[in-house]
């Protein structure tokens, strides 16, 4: 264990700052009566506050020592111990009970310093920092003669001569340090010859102390003694605390740089504010702290009070400047002051002023002691804070930018500044803050009421808009909307609420209740909801409202009003707003047909629009089957009411699959085709029929004539064949006379927002306003400026009158390949053609027959069928030099139209066919539309590469296949629509080569289409594949054994007229 240095020092660091600072001030004023010595330690009588003195004893051991005193205070280092154990000090006791129990001799540093044993230097140093005002002085004396150097140049061009001409001569440590002094004397000294002193300017002095210290002896010019320089820096050390009575107290000590001994202040002399060196006693010492650096209020003694306003000055302007300069320890009460300082609570006194207005006065409270706001804060920085019960005063800095922020938010609030610091509040503005801004304030914020704020108070009770609805009298075309607002039980007529927000009004008082807020914007938006919607007030002060319109009630549960509807209109929003709450009637009997779930439901719908009068889109997926659904609408119309014609309208390449359809599943309608020019003759006979069936390309030519009929049901097939509002087309099909209207389309909008309005503008002329409105409200919003807002209220407009179920929405209610036929229809000139060489070829055919049998006209029967398939699929398969002209095909012109629709609904097609130069056609048209595709062949030599692509890109949407080619082997899955466009004979291949997409790894429902051209050799093949099975291995197993399945009956009915 190390020996207790017991000194200065020791003591400071036992005792605390307060009793520290008293007890050294009782040392110095001879407080210490007596003391006795005793073999360890003293007892030592000091005198009291009273008359009576106090018995203090210091125990000492080895390594410490111990304080014991008769006054009241709980400290072991009181005063009166502190004042002892400097009197110990000053009297080395404790040094000698060292000495005479341990044996152990103490240093002593400040005492006289011992001669210099054997010399090597040949002068001796007098130090005198007092002879002259402003100057030190050196005196310089021969050791040997004792005589003062007054000529000390003499002396250096002696050195210098002996030093050229004798080589050997080299000077000590000890000369070289006198020759530097002695060099330095000569450049900034002045001498004073009669008394040899060199007087050197105190500002120019600070070197001579650093070659002092490495001099051999330098002796105090006044004393005599020896002085001696000490190797360790000493540092100024401050410590600051607060004292009992609330004042800052400052103690300033002198501590060596190895903490191993300290000195007040006072005891320690500096030799000048601008040097970095000190005195205590006989050491001479540097410093690293030059004492210009303390401000002069503490120069003056080891401990200073600094009281009152000064203290909070001290504390945060001067303190951290000290802080930069020399060792500064705080007590930790005043680190807290600094590390914990929290931002001022923020205090709002609320009042009535005489005018009914809000009153405010903002205080600011910092560690529970309140201040007024005040745009003059420099005049007070500071906050005294007292605490008696701590016997605590001290100050804390304001936080001027947190005061201004606070008073900030006030004026953000809308508060306006009076001619004192308070603020005041106007009514509206006023109940804004003490119902809003208080609640939201957060922490830091504190409200205090002065008087009763009762008269701001909200109600609990909201502000209800409310609409009464029922369907107008005696009709389901329109609806009343009766609008009131409501607060608890008051009722307030909707005048007075609209009222309410022409003036401005954000409250409204209700008698007995307290204000209330009125929805202004909810009211604003109404309006202009029932503006959209084309509303309009009768007399009875109701608004009415169009059934078709009905998607304004959406609008008005947006906007969270309160509605009461009747049972009847009830039943009707209900089923119109919530498609799955529909009900679904019996299906009709005179449907031959399994309906899936969803079919069934997309009929409830179409049943529930028809009861209702409204008319609207059957959008679903392609495949899915609106032809059905539309014509279980027609059959359950026609049993449940009387006969009347419905004229279905669609594409010229399926109005065979329309009669197809109808023949399949609903027999029992009786089917009239509007189609060549036998159709005149025909319109007379509209009546009589349940559908008639027409295309858009003949519907321009016949409007005068058909829209002298009136339908039942008006159906529009791909109605986006009307998209364009100026087009003939569209304006004729709004010309015809209908009770009920009905459109399908898997693609209502293709481009752009316009072919929506020309659909509705056919199915409810009017719902959507016309175009230019409908531009103005809508287009303009939606698509140049992207307003969500004005795309939702179309979408809550039209969406009751749009069924859209794409296919995965209806996934669970498909098998997992849906097969269909796609019946298409030659175009007439395609027809003629066909004809012609029906009749050439079947005259060869049968003559070859009668001549050498089936079996050996095998080839001939394989050649006459290639002819007429390439025709069904394009004439130009077979005219490659098109020598007649022909360049439309009908099953090339359904395949682009139910490619476009494909495309839209985001799938992807693999098409097969087994003509490659057919694949060319349909590549050229691809190419020329920008549509991305990829193409395989027989003759395509990175087969694995288009592959690929494929698979990876699903923005190629369509991928050209021969069927030779790519029939088997390949892995398509990315695609889920297959089309063979011209049919195989055996239907293993094309199993084969459907079942590139309909194999392991496909996620989604597969859609096969085999197009079939209606009254041709395609057709009666399909037919006869069904019943003859084995004509697969007949016709194409090697593509020459037709003959030996075919009988001569098979091959009339194929290649006959009809």
């Amino acid at each position: 264990m190390s020996v207790c240095k017991f000194n200065y020092k020791y003591i400071k660091d036992k005792a605390t700052p307060g009793s520290w600072r008293r007890g050294y001030e009782s040392y110095q004023k001879d407080i210490v009566l007596s003391y006795d010595k005793k073999i360890a330690g003293v007892d030592a009588k000091v005198k009291g506050n009273f008359k009576d003195a106090y018995e203090t004893s210091l125990t000492f051991t080895k390594t410490g020592v111990k304080a014991d005193c008769s006054c009241p205070l709980k400290e072991e280092w009181c005063k009166h111990a502190i004042a002892v154990g400097l009197k110990v000090i000053e009297d080395k006791v404790y040094d000698e009970y060292l000495e005479r129990v341990h044996k152990i001799k103490p240093e002593y540093p400040d005492e006289e310093v011992p001669p210099v044993q054997n010399p090597t230097g040949r002068y001796v140093f007098h130090f005198n920092p007092k002879r002259r005002q402003n100057f030190f002085s050196i005196l310089v004396m021969d050791r040997e003669s004792g005589k003062v150097i007054r000529d000390l140049e003499a002396i250096l061009r002696a050195l210098i001569e002996i030093q050229r001409t004798d080589k050997s001569f080299v000077l000590n440590n000890e000369e070289k340090v006198e020759l530097a002094i002695f060099q330095l004397l000569l450049q900034r000294s002045r001498l004073d010859k009669k008394a040899g002193w060199y007087d050197v300017p105190i500002n120019k002095f600070d070197g001579f102390f650093q070659l002092l210290s490495k001099a051999e002896e330098v002796i105090d010019g006044k004393t005599k003694q020896r002085l001696r320089f000490d190797d360790k820096e000493w540092e100024l050390a401050l410590s600051v605390n607060f004292s009992m009575v609330g004042n800052v107290l400052l103690s300033l000590t002198w501590e060596r740089s190895d903490g191993s001994d300290s000195y007040p202040f006072e005891e320690i002399r500096y030799f000048s504010r601008q040097l970095k060196w000190g005195r205590y006693k006989n050491v001479i010492f540097p410093t690293n702290t030059p004492v210009s650096a303390l401000p002069q209020n503490l120069i003056k003694a080891s401990f200073t009070d600094v009281k009152d306003a000064d203290g909070a000055k001290f504390l945060y302007e001067e303190l951290p400047k000290l802080q930069k300069a020399m060792k500064v320890t705080v007590s930790e009460t005043i680190e807290k002051l600094f590390l914990e300082q929290k931002p001022p609570i923020n205090v709002v006194k609320l009042g009535l002023d005489y005018d009914g207005s809000l009153k405010a006065e903002l205080e600011f409270e910092y560690d529970g002691t309140r201040v007024p706001y005040s745009k003059h804060t420099e005049k007070t920085p500071y906050v005294t804070i007292k605490k008696p019960k701590e016997d605590l005063l001290y100050w804390v800095k304001r936080n001027t930018q947190h005061e201004e922020a606070a008073y900030n938010m006030l004026l953000a609030c809308k508060f306006a500044p009076m001619q004192t610091n308070n603020l005041a509040l106007e009514k509206e503005n006023a109940i804004d803050f003490y119902n809003y801004y208080i609640q939201q304030a957060g922490d830091g914020w504190v409200f205090e009421e002065k008087d009763d704020m009762s008269f701001f108070k909200l109600t609990k009770n909201p502000f209800e808009l409310c609409a009464d609805i029922d369907f107008s009298v005696d009709s389901t075309d329109s609806f009343d909307v009766e609008l009131y607002g409501k607060v608890g039980d008051e009722i307030i007529p909707f005048d007075d609420v609209y009222a309410l927000t022409i003036d401005n009004s954000k409250y409204v008082r209700i008698k007995n209740l307290g204000f209330a807020e009125v929805p202004t914007m909810d009211i604003y938006s109404l309006m202009r909801a029932f503006n959209t919607f084309d509303v309009y007030k009768n007399d009875d002060n109701k608004y009415i409202v169009k059934t078709y319109r009905a998607g304004l009630l959406s609008e008005m549960e947006n906007l969270g009003m309160k509605i009461k509807m009747s049972r009847r209109f009830n039943k009707f929003w209900k089923q119109i707003s919530t498609f799955s709450t529909m009900d679904v009637p019996s299906l009709p009997k005179g449907i031959n047909a399994e309906f899936r779930e969803y079919q069934t439901r997309g009929f409830g719908w179409l049943w529930f629009m028809y009861q209702y009068g409204l008319n609207g889109i059957l959008a679903d997926d392609m495949g899915l089957g609106k032809t059905l659904q539309a014509l279980a609408l027609i059959q359950k119309a026609k049993e449940k009411n009387k006969k009347a014609p419905n004229l279905v309208i669609c594409p010229t390449s399926v109005v065979f699959n329309w009669e197809n359809e109808i023949e399949k599943f609903a027999p029992g309608l009786s089917c009239l085709k509007l189609s060549g020019t036998e159709r005149k003759d025909l319109f007379k006979e509209i009546p009589k029929y349940d559908v008639v069936i027409t295309s858009y390309a003949l519907i321009r030519r016949d409007i005068a004539k058909l829209k002298k009929h009136e339908f039942r049901y008006v159906i529009l097939d791909e109605s986006q064949n009307i998209k364009n509002a100026e087009s003939i087309t569209a304006q004729s099909v709004k010309q015809l006379n209908c009770k009920h209207k009905l459109a399908l389309s898997g693609t209502p909008i293709e481009n752009r927002l316009e072919e929506l309005w020309s659909i509705f503008d056919f199915l409810m002329p009017g719902f959507l306003f016309d175009k230019n409105e409908f531009n103005y409200r809508y287009v303009t919003p939606i698509m140049e400026r992207e307003d969500k807002t004005v795309e939702k209220r179309l979408k809550s407009q039209i969406y009751p009158f749009i069924l859209r179920r794409m296919k995965r929405d209806v996934a669970k209610d498909l098998p997992d390949k849906i097969e269909n036929v796609a019946y298409c229809e030659l175009t007439p000139e395609q027809k003629d053609f066909y004809m012609e060489v029906m009749d050439s070829t079947r005259e060869e055919l049968f003559k070859s027959i009668e001549e050498k049998g089936i079996e050996k006209s095998r080839m001939s029967i394989f050649s006459a069928l290639l002819r007429l398939r390439q025709i069904c699929c394009h004439p130009k398969l077979y005219d490659k030099e098109n020598v007649k002209g022909i360049n439309e095909s009908g099953k090339f012109e359904q395949l682009k139209s139910m490619l476009e629709e494909i495309i839209s609904e985001k799938h992807r097609v693999l098409l097969f066919s087994q003509f490659v130069d057919m694949l060319d056609i349909i590549k050229e048209w691809l190419v020329k539309a920008g549509i991305k595709h990829e193409y395989l062949t027989g003759s395509t030599k990175d087969r694995q590469e288009v592959v690929e692509r494929f698979n990876s890109d699903p923005t190629i949407p369509i991928f050209l296949i021969s069927l030779k080619a790519g029939g088997t082997g390949l892995n398509l899955t990315g695609a889920d629509y297959v089309i063979h466009y011209d049919p195989w004979w055996n239907p293993a291949v094309e199993d084969q080569a459907t079942d590139r997409a309909y194999r392991i790894g496909q996620t989604k429902k597969v859609f096969v289409y085999r197009m079939i051209t209606k009254g041709t050799v395609e057709e009666k093949i399909q037919k006869l594949k069904s019943r003859k099975r084995d004509l697969v291995d007949s016709v194409i197993s090697v593509d020459r054994n037709i003959g030996k399945s075919l009988t001569y009956e098979d091959l009339k009915d194929i290649f006959s007229l009809d």
